[in-house]
């Protein structure tokens, strides 16, 4: 039909974003995402979210808090994934917690110990 309006393409704008970003890519921001596993499988930060107890908020917060902890096995953190890191921190809260679905429990390598150091850290007294 020639309704006298331009419809806009955006799959050009759709193919830039990537969850797996190569070396010669210039990140511009981070996008959180909630998808099947399967789906995020190849993505360089990630977790698996089941159902469970953990409200959206606190889960939020591992989440970010997992991304962020220095990795044993690549030894440094490095420019790049400093890089990568600043732009997780700078979305905002309230994106995260949109992002993640319902009552959650995060399984992920890691995860367990993180969830007692944030329940240590609820505990402690002034």
């Amino acid at each position: 039909e020639s309704s006298g309006f331009a419809v806009a393409d955006d799959t050009a704008e759709c193919n830039k974003l990537t969850g797996k970003p190569l070396p010669e890519d210039s990140i511009l921001y981070a996008i959180p995402v909630c998808a099947p596993y399967a789906t995020v499988a190849q993505y360089k930060y990630r977790v698996k979210l089941t159902p469970g107890s953990q409200k959206r908020g606190k889960a939020s917060k591992q989440c970010l808090a997992l991304f962020c902890q220095p990795d044993a096995s690549k030894k440094g953190v490095g420019a790049k994934n400093e890089h990568y890191i600043a732009m997780m921190k700078a979305v905002n809260d309230n994106e995260w917690v949109q992002a993640i679905c319902g009552d959650v429990k995060i399984s992920t390598a890691g995860a367990s110990k993180m969830r007692k150091k944030v329940s240590k850290k609820g505990k402690k007294k002034p």
